[in-house]
């Protein structure tokens, strides 16, 4: 049996679960229909993740405060008369961990923590049990790389259009969101568009949206104890509930991931190299190993370098202040 949210109970039995290895499943209804479409379709999970001490708030704080400064991201977004939005690159400013929580918290901000698992270990421990879980269940899906990620965000914040490069999983613990998730082909992701973030050359959020799109998403609103799935490359966007939302996501690279990735980075390159149009996608054979090539002659002759991205600082972290933030004086961070 499953116990409230929030209660002791849930917290002390999450714990023992732990313990007790692989006693009581994170994610809780596998079926063959899941297990037949994972990876190729959106997909909706219950789990018990949300019940994980890891998640309050002095655990949370904990990791802010101990974040490197190119581990962690927080912005905001203005929107301009005409409707456009602009998103904005922020800065923690030497504020405690509660400090930024209660300024997320009555905010219009979003905070991203990178690599938790490298401070510690409780996130490490479970993306292992997560992945191990998984792979017993798709023991097809074979996993070179994994990643773990904590999202915080504001009442009623959106997460613009974008797509991912690696294969994604999204956790709720906290509050509600409503997710549309696009199929991962043209015209909702056009190939070019896709090769520039390969490349580092765009931000996932540089997908162009086109809100007539919406009627082919699929749409899921996900509260705690819901983790969803989609397939590789997938677009799509988040809405904010009017309330603090926490989650975390995981990331994966497995074969296919890594062989996606590199056609999309050689086709890029010829693209813009040689003016290609409707480049062949295949994975594998001659497309595949002439994008390999593609990709370490351009590695080895620093194609890409100066053609990173640059994330342009220009508030601090602020509870105090309308939004939960300040303007700065503007700098220039590049990861």
């Amino acid at each position: 049996m499953i116990p409230e949210e929030g209660t002791q109970s849930g917290k002390l039995e999450f714990a023992q679960m732990n313990d007790q290895s692989k006693a009581d499943p994170i994610i809780l209804d596998w079926d063959a229909d899941k297990i037949a479409k994972f990876g190729s379709e959106p997909l909706k999970f219950k789990h018990r993740a949300h019940l994980s001490p890891l998640f309050e708030d002095d655990r949370l704080a904990r990791l802010i405060e101990q974040a490197p400064r190119e581990n962690y991201y927080v912005n905001t977004v203005d929107i301009a008369p005409d409707g456009s939005r602009r998103r904005r690159e922020g800065e923690f400013g030497g504020l405690s961990g509660l400090e930024v929580l209660n300024a997320v918290k009555s905010g219009s901000i979003w905070v991203m923590l990178l690599y938790p698992d490298q401070t510690d270990s409780g996130y490490a421990k479970l993306l292992e049990e997560i992945y191990s879980e998984i792979h017993e269940h798709v023991p097809s899906l074979k996993i070179l790389k994994k990643k773990i990620s904590i999202l915080i965000s504001s009442p009623n914040i959106p997460v613009f259009y974008h797509c991912d490069l690696a294969g994604q999983t999204l956790w709720q613990v906290r509050g509600q969101k409503t997710a549309y998730v696009y199929p991962n082909k043209e015209p909702y992701l056009a190939q070019p568009n896709l090769e520039r973030i390969t490349l580092g050359e765009a931000h996932e959020i540089s997908l162009p949206y086109d809100p007539d799109w919406d009627k082919d998403a699929k749409v899921f609103t996900i509260e705690p104890g819901d983790m969803l799935h989609w397939q590789l490359n997938a677009p799509h966007r988040i809405e904010n509930g009017p309330c603090l939302n926490i989650s975390f996501t995981t990331e994966h690279v497995t074969p296919s991931v890594r062989r996606n990735f590199v056609v999309n980075y050689g086709n890029g390159i010829l693209r813009r190299v040689g003016g290609w149009q409707d480049l062949p996608r295949d994975t594998t054979g001659t497309t595949y190993w002439t994008r390999l090539a593609t990709m370490a002659a351009a590695r080895a002759m620093k194609l890409q370098r100066g053609r990173g991205q640059k994330f342009h600082v220009d508030f601090k972290v602020d509870p105090e202040a309308k939004g939960g933030y300040r303007d700065i004086a503007p700098y220039v961070f590049e990861k």
